[in-house]
C-alpha cells in the first residue's frame, strides 16, 4: 500500500520541487491581487480595482477572468477602447466562457449605442449646409443702381 501511494505522490512531489519559486510566487500574488480587486469593486472602489487587476494581469497574463475584470473596470472608467481590447483578449483565451461572452455582448451593445448617440449629437451641433454653400455670392452687375 505504501509503495502504491509513494509511486503516485512521487511525480507530484518532483513537479513541485522543480517548479521555479518565482512562478509560484507570481501566481499566488496574481490571485491575491485579483481577489483584492474584486473586493474593491464590490465596495465601488473602481480605481483601486483597476489598479489591482492591472497588477494581476502582469503576473498572470493568460488569465481570462482577470482580463474580463479589467475590461469591466475600463468600461466603468469610460476607457472603452481598452475595455474592448480586454474583452477580445479574454474571449480569445476562453472562447467558451459564458460570463465573458455575455459581458462582451452587453458591452458591445452599449458601446455601439454610445457611439451612435455621439455621432448624432455631433451632427446636430454642426449647422446644416445651405443650398448655396460652396458657391461664391453673386456679384451685382457693375451698372446696377445702389441700394
Amino acid at each position: 500500500m505504501k509503495n502504491v501511494l509513494a509511486s503516485r505522490l512521487l511525480p507530484l512531489f518532483l513537479i513541485a520541487l522543480f517548479l521555479p519559486r518565482p512562478a509560484l510566487y507570481a501566481s499566488s500574488e496574481g490571485y491575491e491581487q485579483m481577489d483584492f480587486g474584486v473586493r474593491a469593486a464590490k465596495k465601488g472602489l473602481w480605481r483601486e480595482a483597476l489598479f489591482r487587476w492591472e497588477r494581476a494581469s502582469k503576473l498572470l497574463p493568460d488569465n481570462a477572468r482577470i482580463l474580463n475584470n479589467l475590461a469591466v473596470a475600463y468600461e466603468t472608467a469610460g476607457e472603452f477602447e481598452k475595455a474592448q481590447a480586454m474583452y477580445q483578449e479574454a474571449l480569445r483565451l476562453a472562447p467558451d466562457n459564458r460570463d465573458i461572452r455575455q459581458n462582451h455582448i452587453l458591452f458591445e451593445a452599449y458601446y455601439k449605442d454610445l457611439l451612435a448617440r455621439k455621432e448624432h449629437d455631433e451632427d446636430r451641433a454642426s449647422p446644416p449646409p445651405t443650398p448655396d454653400s460652396g458657391k461664391e455670392p453673386e456679384k451685382e452687375p457693375p451698372d446696377a443702381p445702389p441700394h
